[in-house]
């Protein structure tokens, strides 16, 4: 498209257009911005807007909320927070209804806490178990809150049809005639804003390059962030939206995509310091698949056997315990290798994840209290945090207690789990439900495996 699109007429239609929008109705808007081309022309068009109405017609709040999954890559991260420092100044000191929020994941469903602590292997394109929990649902709870606050919300999002032909009939799909908003894939009493929604990638980069950024960033750094890129990773609010493993705006630790070429081309334009990151991902990635890391059930007990359909018969369990401690400390050395160029320290998982872990791994059996060890280990020193080394049975208790479940020929996962059970109602005057706790325990399908095998064979 030619370069002279944005005239100064083009951008005032724009403009007026997004201003109607505003004005139609009392509903709030929530504007998913992630830092990247498409968001920062969506915010920069609705600042532009806003600034430009009176006083008195600016009756409702805009919402700009940006999705931090605690697994953002650095660079990118720091670039967003500046952003958001600049948007929330410039929006107070211009009296705009414009407020900044950040999304995060809950502390139950981070990424380190579901891998390292739950034994989630790492994602796939066929199990992408992160985007619901490390973006999905922090955004949606954000927008579900202002729709029980308000009874309706509009969510402003950077998607433009010529992104690709299934962008496209995913939008159109939703399309209610005659109106500028579409229906939410997912969300009741929410509807869909797309100012954007015909802007080709040129477009895109002539209106940023040549309209001046209304909160005084520079938006030839951005420019400067797309080198070697194929995209951002937009607010994702449905499984619609793509992988963003190939993008510079994804997690550093994606492993959906077979190469990560947002960490690579950092590295390669200067920021070697980024290596080690590079170096865990692949890792991580490697050894996704190997057997030897991964339980032969899964989470429920399940065991699957051979002659099986062929999905579940492929089906390993998650991580083995052992290999969840062997991830958990070569990304704590990863973390201590870390050299960031201004000398400070950048933290790759949080105290608050490492209690969760803590808490999760106590009750796969973990009584030697690992997760402390482990960070003493690599740190020399004991987290800062108010709790102590906790072990539940001394080591040779433990010790002993697995000689007799040897000699005895019984699961010492079996005792470790009822052992478990009895620790959590221990105290309680009416231990409800303990009795079905223990049955479910004692008929989990791996104890029965060796007859499961016998009846699958006997019957072929």
């Amino acid at each position: 498209m030619a370069l002279n699109y944005f005239s100064k007429y083009k951008k005032e239609d724009l403009y007026k257009n997004v201003q109607e929008v505003y004005k139609s109705d009392n509903r709030p808007w929530v504007i998913g911005f992630s830092g990247g081309k498409d968001s920062t022309v969506v915010v920069q068009v609705v600042f532009y807007a806003l600034s430009l109405m009176s006083k008195g017609e600016l009756t409702k709040p805009v919402y700009i909320i940006s999705s931090d999954t605690m697994v953002e890559n650095p660079k990118v991260l720091k670039h967003i927070n500046e952003q958001l420092l600049k948007i929330k100044k410039s929006a107070k000191d211009l009296e705009l209804p414009i407020h900044v929020e950040k999304v995060m994941p809950d502390i139950k469903n981070t990424f380190w806490v579901n891998l390292i602590g739950r034994g989630y292997p790492a994602p796939r394109q066929k199990f992408r178990w992160c985007t619901d929990r490390l973006k999905i649902d922090p955004a949606n709870a954000f927008i579900l809150n202002k729709v029980s606050e308000f009874g309706e919300t509009i969510v402003v999002l950077g998607v433009r049809k010529s992104e690709s032909a299934t962008r496209a009939q995913v939008m159109n799909t939703h399309k209610i005639e005659g109106k500028v908003l579409r229906r939410h894939t997912k969300l009741p009493n929410s509807y869909v804003y797309a100012p954007i929604e015909d802007f080709s990638l040129d477009d895109v980069w002539t209106y940023l390059l040549q309209v001046p950024n209304p909160w005084g960033a520079d938006n030839h750094d951005l420019l400067a962030l797309y080198q070697d890129s194929q995209g951002e990773c937009p607010l994702v609010i449905d499984q619609s939206t793509p992988s963003c493993g190939n993008s510079r705006f994804g997690c550093w630790v994606c492993t959906v995509v077979q190469e990560d070429k947002s960490l690579k081309g950092f590295i390669e334009s200067g920021d070697e310091w980024l290596i080690p990151l590079l170096r865990f991902r692949n890792w991580l990635s490697d050894n996704r698949d190997n057997e030897e890391n991964r339980e032969k059930k899964r989470m429920n007990g399940a065991v699957y056997l051979v002659g099986d359909d062929e999905n579940k018969r492929k089906g390993l369990g998650p991580y083995t315990l052992e290999h969840r401690k062997e991830i958990l400390k070569k990304l704590l050395e990863t973390e201590k290798d870390l050299q960031h160029p201004n000398h400070s320290e950048y933290e790759l998982i949080t105290l608050e994840e490492l209690k969760e872990i803590r808490r999760i791994w106590f009750n796969k059996g973990d009584w030697e209290d690992s997760v402390l060890t482990i960070y003493e280990e690599v740190y020399g020193k004991k987290p800062k945090w108010n709790i102590e080394k906790n072990e539940f049975m001394e080591s040779e208790d433990i010790q002993l207690l697995k000689q007799l479940c040897i000699q005895e020929e019984i699961e010492f996962e079996l005792i470790q789990k009822l052992i478990n059970l009895e620790f959590e109602h221990y105290g309680y005057k009416h231990r409800h439900g303990i009795l079905k706790e223990i049955n479910r325990i004692l008929n989990e399908e791996w104890l029965h495996f060796d007859k499961l095998t016998g009846e699958k064979y006997a019957n072929q």
